[in-house]
């Protein structure tokens, strides 16, 4: 769990001092951040030094050579996702249509969810299918640059104070059903039924930099490239249009501004208001 963010007054960061910074962590621990867009990148450094209590970059570059294991917990604060079980709902009634419709591979379904965050998506997909009429077998893969991130999607694990919002998602999605059916109270938490997890593969991963040798039928990217510049954006877009399936699906944020980037001969719109997408065969292209 994130920990609590203290205001922080009159922090600059300088272009130098955020190139230095950013130089030294790739050179320290391999971790790129070329392709962040500078502004957002400054402001979540700067979000992050307020969490640790730091009031000049000094402090956190003390830290960051003197404590080979924080890292961790900056890139932790680095990369807080913004997510919630059954986000959107009108994306997940619209997915749970395409299930029923057999629009989505109909008896092995392979979904990538990319920058998944703590997890509440990967849940609310494997509910949905669960809910479908076709019961598809998932194998899902789940990463994030977060470790404590990947660590809490793994065990299923959310405050009870969450409760309300989710349940209020979920009621959007599906009237007649009740989102206790998929989970356990122990003490303050609510734990996700295991079943839910059971073919999920979670993994660390480099979203920019990391390779990958495997392919999906739908690929969730959410509210994650907002915090990249352009190039990265498009780099990330043929990197999931060679990861997906023929007829596979891309599925953004709603705060991903991105339409102009997206090349119209490699994905179509399926649903504007879901914002889903779903892979051409382009003349010419190496699928």
């Amino acid at each position: 769990m994130n920990l609590p963010y203290q205001p922080v007054k009159n922090i600059i960061i300088t272009d130098e001092e955020l190139r230095s910074l950013t130089d030294a962590i790739f050179n320290r621990h391999r971790i790129d951040f070329t392709g962040y867009e500078q502004q957002s990148l400054r402001r979540r450094i700067i979000r992050a030094m307020g969490v640790f209590e730091m009031e000049n970059i000094h402090e956190l570059w003390v830290r960051m050579l003197t404590d080979q294991s924080f890292i961790y917990s900056f890139m932790d604060e680095i990369s807080v996702g913004l997510t919630a079980m059954f986000r959107d709902p009108i994306l997940w009634r619209k997915i749970k249509s395409l299930l029923n419709e057999e629009t989505i591979a109909n008896t092995h379904l392979s979904i990538w969810h990319a920058g998944c965050s703590t997890g509440e998506e990967i849940y609310t997909m494997n509910i949905v299918a669960r809910e479908s009429f076709n019961k598809q077998q998932i194998r899902t893969w789940a990463t994030d640059i977060s470790r404590q991130a990947i660590d809490i999607a793994r065990r299923g694990e959310y405050h009870q104070l969450k409760l309300n919002e989710y349940e209020r998602n979920y009621k959007e999605y599906n009237l007649h059903g009740s989102l206790k059916w998929y989970y356990q109270r122990h003490n303050e938490l609510l734990v996700m039924d295991k079943e839910l997890r059971r073919h999920v593969t979670f993994d660390y991963h480099n979203l920019i930099t990391d390779s990958f040798s495997y392919r999906f039928d739908v690929i969730f990217c959410r509210n994650v490239m907002i915090y990249f510049d352009n190039d990265t954006k498009l780099k990330l877009f043929d990197k999931f249009y060679n990861a997906l399936n023929p007829g596979g699906l891309l599925i953004i944020g709603f705060y991903d501004a991105v339409m102009p980037l997206i090349d119209d001969r490699k994905f179509g719109i399926l649903d504007m208001d879901a914002k889903i997408f779903i892979k051409l065969e382009e003349k010419g292209a190496v699928d």
